[in-house]
């Protein structure tokens, strides 16, 4: 009898303790995991530069982008519509091309990070919908090289720099921070009660600082549409805690 009780008693413990998060505590989730996607860029300017250097154009079909990210729905009642969450994506595409003795290079990378603010709609126990905006901040490089046979040995690189040098290995790196702003909506699901998959859409708006070269040497006449602006689609799996 006394041990029935003292079992009676700790599932009333329990119980109200139980009541009383879902009283203050109402949901609260953190997780995170990979994201892979798809982003579309004009790429029409990138390639009338490419074209000039005799190099392969890039694809107008767009890039494969990998990266990872998480979020946090916080335990007030009041903001349990809300998740907030971060991540960071890039990609980095390479063309390369033999020009009689000489290989030319060129290497197109986007990479960028920043926080999103989501809107939820609760489908179900199992579904979710999000409105919402990813801003963001990241570059745009280019890196052009062209090298000669047998280019790497240490006196020819320090000789490059002598006075008088007219060597034929070259290297120049361009970069340009952009800031964005993504409106995107988003479909979730819960694959079990710890894993969480989501799909994202959303189009990419920027602004862009100016060009620089090699060692923040600022470029004038740089094409204007060269630009992070465009479509994308990802997809992420996140592991965490869930209370719903």
């Amino acid at each position: 009898m006394k041990y029935s009780l003292i079992i009676l008693f700790i599932a009333v413990i329990l119980l109200l303790h139980k009541e009383s998060q879902a009283q203050f505590f109402p949901r609260f989730s953190i997780a995170g995991g990979p994201t892979i996607g798809w982003q579309l860029q004009n790429t029409d300017d990138l390639n009338a530069e490419m074209r000039k250097i005799g190099i392969p154009e890039f694809s107008n079909d767009g890039f494969l982008v990998l990266g990872g990210g998480g979020f946090v729905e916080l335990p007030i009642k009041s903001l349990n519509w809300l998740r907030i969450g971060g991540s960071g994506t890039g990609f980095t595409e390479k063309n390369t091309v033999q020009d009689g003795d000489k290989t030319k290079t060129v290497y197109y990378s986007y990479g960028a990070g920043g926080i999103s603010l989501d809107y939820i709609f609760r489908l179900g126990k199992k579904f979710d919908m999000t409105l919402g905006t990813f801003i963001s901040t990241g570059t745009l490089t280019i890196e052009m090289y062209q090298n000669t046979p047998g280019y790497g040995n240490w006196n020819q690189i320090f000789g490059e720099l002598q006075n008088g040098s007219s060597s034929e290995n070259l290297s120049r790196t361009l970069s340009v921070r952009f800031w964005s702003a993504q409106p995107q909506i988003g479909f979730g699901f819960f694959l079990m009660d710890y894993l969480y998959a989501k799909l994202n859409a959303g189009y990419l708006f920027s602004t862009n600082n100016d060009w620089e070269v090699d060692d923040g040497i600022p470029v004038s006449n740089a094409p204007s549409g060269i630009k992070a602006d465009g479509f994308n689609v990802n997809f992420g799996l996140n592991f965490g805690l869930f209370t719903k």
